[in-house]
């Protein structure tokens, strides 16, 4: 864990600096520079454009993540395995773009009644598309020789403040809603160069080739790999996305925008599982391969507890905060208090997810990677199924239970069958007393006094509930890590 420990905390301090910004963008800045539809249509093309992406690049992040110790050497050409992939990956856009042009008449018929700006800029997802593409390749590329913190830090701080920038020159008025979109664009493709000048820099990766026919490749063997795994993410994605589609395509982005403010909201829950992914994805592939079970036992029950301990604190600090967050975004088209419902649904099935820890990443990286992709097939046919069934009725509450419902039911089955296959599994006694914990900070939260500042009771309050909630979770050495790393700090500072 020694390797996951030190870039896994570097990657949550840049995650939570990108969270940060993130929440000036969703509370203080969306709300009053654009309206409901504009963006509900914002998370509608970042939806599109990830799906797009992933459907064009063949399965190669997946492919990169499992092949990669396998072909790796000393002389830094790795085979021409990159070169491979990359070229791999070409191919999956050139098809997967000339589809999206083939089929414009059916993706717009499904949008052009509720969705009207899609016709307008269904061009502009191609490069967009693209970029995403490029910088997934070379994010994972630089994953698998555990180079993870810069990519993070251009996805989450560096666009995440771009974007904020562009929204003041909206409220400055140099910019327009359309002009804000293409900058949106051009940022995308910014940071992806770059990455690639990060990685090239490295000198871990050579240019140069001297087998143009990459005849040490087993390419039939990893084409059929990153199919199934490209079926896999793809639906996976799909599964987090579908919500954003269907909303936009059944009710509207008006209310697709709200449901999407709650979404934004409660998805920092997810941020120390995103954290933690950057490299234990790289450490249980590894681990694959050397038949290492202990040491993929170990991780998996890690991550899971560790996970699930920050993912609570940050769902009861949203919560105790609520009459806080309203407060400051006064914009009646989303703080209707019948819509914090949907903070509440979406939160348990983040949590849901980020408590199973490894459990798809575990399946995918084995040799039974191919069942991941029926489970997720199923999930999804059944998440989709849902929506049609409860958006109408529910709108956007009926999303966020099909989301929900879709997220325990790929966990749990996920969870068992490691439990059954390969007998681990992450859960103990400490996992309960974590809830027992969350309900204590609950209350003390939920009831402390109200400051008459809302800035100030938001430091208070939210510092009162950490306080009770990280006091019990060190008494009761819930995580090693966190106590290991809190010792570490108390003995620095002679306390």
């Amino acid at each position: 864990m020694g390797i996951v420990k030190k870039q896994a905390y570097k990657n949550t301090v840049v995650s939570y600096g990108g969270m940060v910004i993130a929440y000036i963008n969703t509370v203080l800045l969306f709300p009053f520079f654009t309206n409901a539809s504009q963006y509900g249509f914002y998370n509608l093309i970042i939806s599109i454009s990830v799906l797009y992406s992933l459907a064009a690049s063949m399965g190669v992040p997946s492919i990169l993540a499992k092949y990669f110790p396998v072909y790796r050497t000393d002389d830094r050409k790795h085979n021409g395995f990159i070169h491979w992939a990359a070229i791999l990956s070409a191919i999956g856009f050139t098809t997967a773009t000339a589809l999206f042009i083939v089929f414009k008449p059916v993706i717009l018929s499904a949008y052009i009644s509720t969705s009207p700006l899609i016709s307008r800029y269904y061009y502009y997802l191609i490069p967009l598309s693209f970029f995403v593409l490029v910088f997934n390749y070379l994010e994972m590329t630089g994953r698998v020789v555990y180079l993870t913190i810069y990519s993070n830090f251009l996805q989450n701080i560096l666009l995440r403040l771009l974007t904020t920038a562009f929204l003041l020159m909206i409220a400055l008025r140099w910019i327009n809603f359309g002009d804000f979109i293409f900058l949106y664009i051009g940022s995308n493709g910014l940071i992806s160069l770059l990455l690639l000048i990060s990685i090239m820099a490295t000198h871990k990766f050579s240019i140069r080739l001297s087998d143009y026919s990459f005849k040490n490749i087993k390419k039939k063997e990893i084409v059929n790999f990153g199919l199934f795994t490209l079926v896999s993410s793809a639906v996976y994605v799909l599964l987090q996305k579908v919500d954003t589609l269907m909303l936009s395509s059944m009710v509207g982005d008006k209310i697709q925008g709200i449901y999407s403010w709650y979404f934004n909201i409660a998805i920092v829950i997810s941020v120390p599982a995103q954290a933690l992914s950057r490299t234990t994805y790289a450490i249980v592939a590894d681990s694959w391969k050397s038949k290492n079970m202990a040491n993929i036992a170990e991780v998996y029950s890690k991550t899971s507890i560790l996970q699930m301990v920050v993912g609570c604190l940050l769902f009861i600090g949203i919560i105790v905060n609520r009459e806080n967050l309203y407060a400051i975004v006064r914009n009646k088209e989303y703080i209707d208090p019948k819509y914090f419902s949907l903070f509440w649904v979406i939160g348990f099935g983040f949590l849901i997810d980020i408590t199973g820890g490894l459990n798809s990443y575990i399946i995918s990286t084995s040799h039974k990677y191919r069942l991941v992709t029926l489970l997720v097939i199923i999930i999804s046919v059944f998440c989709i199924c849902l929506n049609y069934v409860l958006i109408p009725i529910y709108k956007g509450l009926g999303a966020a239970i099909s989301y929900m419902l879709a997220i325990g039911a790929l966990n749990f089955i996920t969870w068992f069958y490691i439990k059954y296959r390969f007998k681990i599994q992450p859960f103990t006694y400490k996992h309960l007393f974590v809830i027992v914990i969350s309900v204590a900070g609950y209350v003390v939260g939920h009831y402390f006094w109200r400051m008459p500042n809302v800035y100030a009771d938001i430091v208070i309050r939210s510092a009162v509930t950490a306080a009770i909630y990280g006091l019990l979770t060190y008494w009761l050495h819930i995580s090693d890590d966190i106590n290991e790393k809190v010792d570490r700090v108390l003995k620095k500072y002679k306390i």
